[in-house]
């Protein structure tokens, strides 16, 4: 059986092309009294997103970025909507 890695690579290889237009992108540090001592950015996208081989559906995308060591920022918390 295959270990974690190939499959992850697996995984993102299986997945369809597909092609993003941005209506609106929105950035904004969240305080620190919320989220003591972290750098936090909250990030709001919203456009359309077609699937190779589907028409373009309406999406919207909120995510948490956390900031670790002054130069990695990584994904705290991410959640992706399909409007419709």
């Amino acid at each position: 059986m295959k270990g974690g890695p190939e499959r992850v690579t697996e995984f993102f290889n299986s997945l369809p092309a597909t092609e993003h237009t941005l209506h609106s992108l929105d950035c904004q540090p969240v305080s620190d009294q919320a989220i003591p001592g972290q750098t936090t950015i909250l990030v709001v996208v919203e456009g359309l997103v077609k699937f190779d081989g589907h028409k373009a559906e309406l999406f919207s995308q909120n995510f948490l970025l956390i900031a670790e060591g002054g130069t990695v920022w990584k994904v705290a918390s991410d959640c992706f909507r399909f409007i419709g």
